[in-house]
Formats: C-alpha cells, structure tokens, sequence
C-alpha cells in the first residue's frame, strides 16, 4: 500500500492509472469484511454495493448481508421479498422468549435458510436481507447470546462465498454492530471529510477496538477510506488533513461522489453495469479498495 496522500492527489492518481485489474487469488479463503461507521450519510451501503458488484462481475460467488434495519443495501441489490414466510437477517438474531429450546431450529448453519438470490441483474449474489422490525433486536434482551449468533449461523455457510460484506447500521456500539464485527474477519472504515464522517469514524474504531479486546485477533482492521469525495475545498482539505493526522491506516484509495452512483441505486441495478467515465471512476475505486483488502488478507 502506498503511503496515504490528500484524498485529491489519491483521486488524480487513480484516474491517471486508468481502468483496475482485479486480483483475488485463488488460494485467498473467504473473507468476510464488516463495512462500519457510527455516523449516517458516509456512503457504507454504496460501499457494499460497489464491492458486491465488481466481485460479482468478475464471476465471484458473493454474499450480502444487510443489518441496517433501514434495509437500503437489500433494496439495491433488488432482494426485497414480498412472501411473509421468507428468512431475513432478524429471523436468525431472534427467537420468541417463550419458545421451547427443543423445537427450534439448530442454529449452527441458520444461514442457509434464510439465503435469498439477489435480483437477476446481480447474479450471483446472495443476500441475507434487512427489514424494519430488525430495529428491535437492539432492545432485545431475552433472546441468548444475540450478538453471537450470526456468526454461528453463517458456520459452514460463509465458506461457500469468495467474499462476504455485512452493511452495519450506523448505531453507536449497539447490538446489531456487536453481532456483524464478531461474524467478520475484516472491518473498513469508510468516511465521509467533514466532522460527522471523522466522528462517525472514531467511534466505530472505538468499538471495534473494545471488541478486539474480548476476542483477540479476530477482526483485521482494513483501514479508514475516505468516501463520497468532491471537489477540493478548504474546508474539505481541513478535515483530510485531520484524517492524515489522526490515523495510521488511511488507505491510499478514495471513493468519488458521482451522480451515475445515485442513478444505479435507484434503479437496483449493479455500478458496473453503467457505461461513461464517472462509473469507471466508481469501478476503478472499488476494485483497488478490494485489491488492498486481499493484500490483507493473504498477509492474515
């Protein structure tokens, strides 16, 4: 990785190299990379959906997982289900408090019944998808273990994925973010240069760090990634300059604010499917941002 530079010298190079190869070794097992800011509006679900659809061009079997209960990142990639019997996230975090332990269902593995296919433009992606009523698991307090339990239920299950990315809610150390950093092997910090994306930044680190202390060596932190970048101003320059100096890890990869980006989420289709200059310039960022993380990962 090179040495972090200001986001619009990162951005310049980037554009200058021209379109990115993908490199994702064959022998690399499968990483589950947690996206993770504890502020809204710095672009983790456009992360996601970037990282999903490139892997996902490249042939790449790939699972998302939505545990915002906002469920943005299952209404882009068009998993959204209309059958009130379909498996969703919130069904493998919770069990009724009066259920009789013997009639559940074994929950090592839970995961496969609740895999839905993305929808056919995203092919082949599978989705563990989001819904409102899984606010509620942040106020759960009768259902066992909550915040281990995803990780048990994708046991056996993950490892049929090349890659698998969890879309955390912006909730400030809280259940659904216990449960998704202690599923993952990786966790990036994507944020936005103004102070909520900073804050947003800090605390997320905050909490993985507190988990890592619990569970030792577990979770690889990726880096902090500045996201959703315009054009330089002073006070855009300011809080890159804070980012510079406040962490180590900044990755030397920017992620640009283009409209097409918008335009893809709207109409549920993958970024890689749009043509002109500014989706390769969304393509060229997504693809090194995986680069950087297989790097690593082999290195783990």
């Amino acid at each position: 990785m090179n040495a972090p530079v200001s986001a619009w010298a990162a951005l310049e190079r980037q554009q200058q190299a021209g379109p990115a190869s993908l490199r994702w070794p064959a022998e690399l097992g499968t990483v589950v990379l947690a996206i993770d800011s504890e502020k809204g509006g710095v672009g983790k679900s456009s992360l996601a959906s970037g990282l999903i659809a490139v892997m996902a061009a490249a042939g790449h079997e790939v699972l998302a997982i939505d545990l915002d209960p906002r469920a943005t990142l299952t209404a882009e990639l068009d998993a959204v289900s209309t059958d009130p019997e379909a498996l969703g996230v919130n069904d493998l975090l919770w069990e009724p408090p009066d259920a009789d332990p013997e009639e559940l269902p074994e929950l090592r593995g839970l995961a496969e019944q609740a895999l839905r296919p993305a929808g056919p433009k995203w092919r082949p992606v599978q989705v563990l998808a989001a819904e409102r009523v899984l606010a509620h698991r942040e106020a759960d307090t009768s259902t066992p273990n909550l915040e281990h339990r995803l990780a048990l239920a994708l046991d056996g299950v993950a490892k049929r994925f090349r890659l698998v990315v969890i879309d955390l809610p912006p909730r400030a150390g809280g259940r659904l973010v216990g449960a998704g950093l202690l599923a993952a092997t990786h966790v990036v910090f994507p944020g936005t240069l103004d102070e909520d994306g900073l804050v947003g930044v800090q605390d997320a680190r905050r909490t993985a760090s507190r988990l890592a202390r619990t569970h030792p060596g577990t979770l690889h932190q990726v880096g902090v990634l500045r996201t959703i970048v315009e054009p330089r101003t002073r006070l855009g320059e300011l809080s890159d300059t804070t980012y510079l100096d406040s962490f180590d890890d900044v990755v030397d990869v920017v992620i640009p604010k283009r409209v097409v980006r918008r335009e893809a989420r709207t109409a549920c289709v993958p970024i890689t499917t749009a043509p002109g200059r500014d989706a390769q310039d969304l393509i060229t960022a997504y693809t090194l941002v995986l680069n950087t993380l297989a790097t690593i990962a082999e290195v783990r």
